[in-house]
């Protein structure tokens, strides 16, 4: 297959008017809030909508275009559609395009949502800046026939209210996920269907713009607050249905009314912690759509939730679930999807007799992955490979997210690993293209917040400076693997006003005492003062930077981000320590060199071109001295396993050297190990024996990979670059040429017996092959060959050589 992305498209010219109902999030403007302000009573807000139409025959096309402030689900007579929008920052808006032609039918249909205002910002939704009358809940839509728009939304529409949610709040700024307070006994399940009755719903409220300056009265998207609507470019989610075994209920350990909401949380923690509810293990991580099927008597309560792993504080990081039961079968969903491995559930009964859950199905939801494969004769290696694929599969939805299970936040600098994942592993890109869009939303002073699109993207939230160059890497990504200047050109003004902002930090050719929180990896990487560690990242960004911008034609550009990256060249030497044989973490603010000694800055001053010839050898042997390497992660104690994530020692604490700083290296986390195997594999170590170190992961989390060596989340996409490295560093498949117009394939099995694999590009798969003496291989360009001590160009086509390329 072909590796495909969308490409960008023109806005929808609209005749779908907002509408909601006559509830709005706004308060109504006034001297002290001109434009208006958003309503901290009106919070939380669900409603549902629907419209009935009629239609002579089943149309030969049917694409039903919607969008929500903030979110929807549609359905087409009683069927499910989808849900949208993807995230989106709070100044931004896409829509969603489904094809529903095969949901129509001869005669009457209808068109059912129901759309939800949070109000409160989350991980994955920020509220936009109200505008009179809009930025406090709105949807739109329009159902497009044979390229004829036949239903748009407005007055004519019915809308209600739905009271059956208690409204919720995010726990905390850390426990960050709304809770699900659902009454059944005030909910019509039937509402979607095309016989439901509708008598009290009311004609939908169109909204009508109000701005202070500008146009007044428009009510179709393309004003403020959202601008211009464009067409989603991420891809639809599709998955598999899990049923998770059934079992009995257990009762709470004591009685609460559906209206004690307020200790939901200590009473379940107290509960799991006693042993009194019941477990229901999936088997594995799953997430997206969960449904549960429950018989029992009106005003049974359930209470539980779906976590990763069960502990005193698991509630702490997941969404509370409470459902009050109606007479019979009750069946509840969760509005937003969730994640984790095992739900647990307790239960109250007046009556005595406790309900039943008849069904527990999760329909998972993530990026689709398709026209990929690698095998490999080492089964250990197949096995962490498959586990990376599946966690970067359950960590991708509408964006690239940090897991499935406790945040679901799209943070700027994680999302590294899991695109360079999908670059090799999938023929669909569009995810990859994508995300590094979502998230080139600079703050004012031109760095790019902690995440994207969500609560953490808030100016009160420090920065996280390393992660803005990893975002450039990604950038770097786009150049070289889809060689297209449409989606690399936008980015490049947010990749130089990254650049930039380090600029007034920077001192004698080394970045020192930069503002916000420089991370770098979970392990303890000395970063006081001048960090060694950050400025190789800045110089490896600067020269990405001038790479593109050459690419493009720039010079300018390219000869500013050289003549930076050559001071750095001559300040980056005040790290060398000629006694140790390596680059010392940093410099004190006193000038006093520091003690400690990181792979990080190791591998990154290598890929950043800052170490000189004669020192790579020493650079060779501080790589591939394993032994020396340790880890200590402030996760340790961290995480839904153990204490919480807002509970233990601070998790930005950083540890100063109570080792051996003459003997030991700091070594990295699954998440820097993609920075640190390249390097490795530059300077002609062996990778194989690295990824081994997977195993230790495995084995707390066979299903899905954990964020550290020693604790954090269960699911973390950024633990996954070997999926990526066994195909780039272990078969040798990269673009030699921007866009794959020509590749390089440089194998090294390094004690396989076999390896192959299947890696898309732009232009057709490449099909690969080797065994120790023989390589086959299916190119659909040139193809730059270095194998068995060996180099040649073989031409785009299908070819057996054996032994070498003579």
């Amino acid at each position: 297959m072909t590796a495909t992305w969308p490409s960008a498209r023109a806005p929808r010219r609209w005749q779908g008017e907002w509408i909601w109902s006559t509830r709005s999030g706004l308060l109504t403007p006034g001297p002290a809030e001109p434009i208006g302000a958003h309503d901290p009573t009106q919070f939380d807000q669900r409603v549902l909508l629907r419209r009935e139409f009629s239609l002579e025959a089943v149309p030969r096309t049917a694409a039903l275009c919607a969008t929500a402030d903030a979110r929807y689900i549609a359905f087409v007579n009683g069927e499910r559609v989808g849900a949208g929008p993807g995230r989106h920052d709070s100044d931004s808006l896409t829509y969603d395009e489904w094809d529903i032609a095969s949901l129509l039918r001869p005669g009457r249909n209808v068109i059912a949502v129901m759309a939800r205002f949070y109000g409160d910002a989350n991980p994955w939704w920020a509220p936009s800046r109200p505008s009179h009358t809009m930025g406090g809940g709105a949807f739109a839509a329009e159902l497009e026939i044979d390229g004829e728009v036949v239903v748009a939304t407005d007055a004519r529409w019915l809308v209600t209210d739905c009271e059956a949610w208690t409204v919720a709040r995010p726990q905390g700024l850390l426990a960050s996920q709304p809770a699900e307070l659902f009454d059944a006994r005030l909910f019509d399940p039937t509402w979607m269907a095309l016989d439901a009755d509708v008598e009290s719903w009311l004609p939908a409220r169109v909204i009508g713009e109000q701005s202070v300056i500008g146009p007044r009265g428009r009510t179709i998207p393309g004003g403020e607050p959202y601008g211009a609507l464009l067409p989603s470019r991420r891809p639809q989610t599709t998955g598999t249905l899990v049923d998770l075994p059934r079992a009995a209920l257990t009762p709470s350990t004591s009685a609460h009314t559906a209206e004690s909401t307020t200790t939901l949380v200590d009473l379940l923690s107290a509960d799991i912690t006693a042993g009194a509810v019941t477990v229901i293990d999936a088997g594995r991580i799953v997430s997206g759509r969960l449904r549960l099927t429950f018989s029992g008597a009106a005003g049974d309560i359930v209470r539980g939730g779906l976590l990763e792993a069960v502990g005193p504080a698991a509630f702490e990081s997941a969404a509370p679930l409470q459902i009050v039961l109606a007479e019979g079968e009750t069946v509840f969903e969760p509005f937003d999807s969730v994640g984790g491995r095992y739900l647990v559930l307790s239960a109250t009964s007046d009556s005595g007799d406790l309900p039943r859950l008849l069904r527990a199905e999760m329909h998972e939801a993530h990026r689709p992955r398709q026209g990929a494969h690698f095998a490999c004769s080492d089964e250990e290696l197949q096995r962490i490979v498959d586990v990376s694929l599946r966690t970067v599969d359950l960590s991708a939805v509408d964006a690239y997210i940090d897991c499935p299970t406790r945040e679901q936040r799209a943070w700027t600098g994680d999302s590294i690993v899991h695109q360079s994942v999908d670059l090799v592993a999938t023929s669909d890109w569009s995810l990859a293209a994508w995300n590094p869009a979502l998230l080139a939303r600079p703050r004012p002073d031109g760095i790019l917040p902690m995440a994207a699109a969500g609560d953490f993207a808030s100016p009160r939230i420090p920065t996280i400076p390393d992660w803005s160059l990893h975002w450039v890497a990604s950038v770097h990504n786009l150049y070289r693997y889809t060689g297209d200047p449409a989606l690399v050109m936008p980015l490049l003004p947010a990749v130089e006003s990254v650049l930039r902002w380090f600029l007034p930090s920077l001192h004698d050719g080394r970045l020192a005492e930069v503002p916000g929180w420089v991370l770098i990896d979970w392990s303890p990487v000395q970063v006081e003062g001048s960090s060694a560690a950050l400025t190789a990242l800045w110089a490896r960004a600067l020269r990405q930077f001038s790479d593109i911008a050459r690419w493009l034609g720039d010079e300018g550009r390219a000869a500013w981000a050289d003549r930076v990256w050559a001071e750095v060249e001559v300040g980056f030497e005040a790290f060398w320590d000629a006694g140790r044989q390596a680059y010392r973490d940093n410099i004190l603010t006193d000038g006093t060199p520091g003690r400690s000694v990181s792979e990080h800055v190791a591998a990154t001053a290598f890929l950043a071109g800052l170490v000189p010839p004669t020192r790579h050898d020493a650079i060779r042997a501080l790589l591939t001295d394993r032994e020396a390497m340790f880890t200590r992660s402030p996760l340790a104690d961290h995480g839904a396993d153990a204490l919480g994530p807002s509970a233990g020692a601070p998790v930005w604490r950083r540890d100063a050297p109570d080792w051996d700083t003459e003997s030991l290296v700091v070594g990295a986390q699954p998440f820097f190990r993609a920075v640190v195997h390249d390097a490795v594999a530059a300077v002609g170590g062996e990778l194989r024996p690295l990824y081994r170190d997977w195993t230790r992961l495995l084995a707390s989390g066979p299903t899905a990979l954990r964020e550290c060596w020693e604790g954090g989340s269960y699911c973390h996409g950024w633990s996954a670059t070997v999926a990526r490295d066994v195909i780039v560093h272990t078969l040798g498949v990269t673009p030699a040429e921007p866009g794959y117009r020509a590749a390089r394939i440089a194998p090294k099995l390094e004690g396989l017996e076999w390896a192959e694999a299947r890696v898309p590009t732009p232009h057709g798969d490449i099909v690969l092959r080797v065994e120790p003496e023989l390589l086959v291989l299916d190119t659909p360009v040139p193809a730059h060959v270095e194998w068995n001590g060996d180099v040649a160009t073989l031409p785009a086509g299908s070819h057996r050589i054996a032994r070498d390329l003579r």
